[in-house]
């Protein structure tokens, strides 16, 4: 048993030491989290700044101001007027754009080798010396509300909004990113700074260079810039738990834009990166990814439906997987019972080469994702500023292999069979 124990510990080891291979993070004195994978397979250089805030931070007074605050850090820095950092960018072929979630925002920039650098300080700028002045938050406030409008003008927009209202009745999930209206109408600048400097400081940070880079060369840069900032406690706002769902929901919403209907069912499953959840990853490819899925042989390819997925919403609390499908009105019931019967019968169905299969097929798409820098250090970012943990990037292939039939079994029973889901139809108002 002991040399059974020491070949699995050297196993280990060996499996961690290629994980981390190329890979260095740094801590520094302020707070702010260094990562920086070498790769010399490439000529291009991903540059991420990644802070833990979403609107699930947010007050309901706040309510958009983290995506708000996204749009405003373009809008000038104390080293670079409004417009001037789209030039040098463009100045350097690469590749700038940020994104606010519910649970983080982040802002990147991809250019070639040699620009790293200058990348590097345009993002130090862009994050930390914006200039938010009053004017810019004016101007910006009605194109940010025009943005709200055309999401609404969009049904499938609408549904997914609709659909998370009718799973989330306490949760900051419930509300949309990109807030209301009646709340970015009262952003003002001293409330956008209050905001900015409570969650865009290095305690809150998480900075990932991935590409043919010298660590050692990118941390002395990001000290001499990032690393002279001021770390802080941040102010959480109070998270509110969504309470056990008892009963199934459902809603019906009827658009005179259709000439389909949309659906969406859903359910409350683990959350992101836990032991379980691989397995409903792998769950998910056998049902729904994909023209081999079970979902799109027997629906898509008989007729039942138009288009049909599956997914999670990998979330770290209170997380969804969800069923969607588009059809003609009339087949409504005919899916949904389509649907169901495949969950209940997969116990008898499933194979252990199915399984197999679908592990594979994660595998060879999460490598093929990971050849892009870009890519790579989004994972990084997620793992580090989502999950708090890099070992959802390091170890993610190996969680997915140990997966077995028995497990992806006991979560669809544990966590869809057994418990209430909530199921929204969007139809055409004739």
């Amino acid at each position: 048993m002991r040399v059974i124990i020491i070949l699995l510990l050297e196993v280990f080891l060996m499996a961690y030491a290629l994980a981390v291979q190329d890979l260095a993070k740094y801590k520094l004195k302020n707070g702010a989290i260094l990562v920086v994978k070498h790769r010399d397979d490439t000529e291009a250089v991903s540059l991420q700044v990644w802070f833990k805030v979403g609107s699930i931070d947010e007050n309901y007074q706040q309510k958009g101001m983290a995506h708000f605050l996204e749009h405003m850090l373009f809008n000038g820095s104390e080293k670079y007027p409004y417009g001037e950092i789209d030039k040098l960018v463009e100045g350097m072929g690469g590749r700038m754009n940020a994104a606010t979630s519910k649970e983080y925002t982040f802002y990147y920039i991809t250019v070639a080798k040699p620009y790293w650098k200058p990348a590097l300080e345009i993002l130090y700028q862009l994050t930390q010396k914006p200039l938010l002045s009053e004017d810019m938050v004016e101007k910006e406030k009605p194109i940010v509300i025009e943005e709200l409008r055309r999401g609404k003008d969009d049904p499938i927009n609408l549904l997914w909004e609709e659909f998370e209202k009718l799973v989330y009745k306490a949760s900051p999930y419930r509300h949309p990113i990109i807030g209301y209206e009646e709340t970015i109408s009262k952003f003002t600048r001293e409330g956008l700074l209050e905001f900015f400097h409570n969650y865009y400081q290095p305690q809150n940070m998480v900075i990932v260079v991935v590409g043919n880079v010298e660590p050692s060369e990118v941390k002395s840069f990001v000290e001499e810039t990032f690393g002279k900032e001021v770390g802080k406690p941040v102010k959480r706002a109070q998270y509110v738990p969504e309470p056990e769902q008892l009963e199934n929901r459902f809603k019906e919403i009827k658009d005179k834009r259709l000439e389909r209907a949309y659906w969406i069912i859903g359910w409350r499953v683990m959350p992101v990166a836990v032991k379980d959840y691989y397995a409903l990853l792998v769950l998910d490819q056998i049902l729904g990814n994909g023209r081999t899925s079970i979902f799109y042989k027997e629906l898509v390819e008989k007729g039942l439906a138009y288009s049909v997925s599956s997914g999670d919403f990998a979330r770290p609390r209170d997380n969804l997987f969800v069923i969607s499908a588009s059809f003609d009105p009339s087949r409504y019931k005919e899916v949904k019972e389509r649907v169901m019967q495949i969950l209940r019968e997969l116990p008898q169905t499933l194979t252990d080469e199915e399984v197999q299969k679908a592990k594979q097929r994660i595998i060879n798409s999460e490598v093929f994702a990971l050849e892009r820098v870009q890519r790579e250090a989004y994972y990084i970012g997620y793992s580090l500023t989502v999950v708090g943990l890099l070992d959802y990037y390091l170890y993610f292939e190996s969680n997915i292999r140990s997966v077995r039939k028995k497990d992806v079994l006991n979560v669809l029973e544990k966590y869809i069979l057994s418990k209430p889901y909530s199921e929204i139809l969007m139809v055409p108002e004739k």
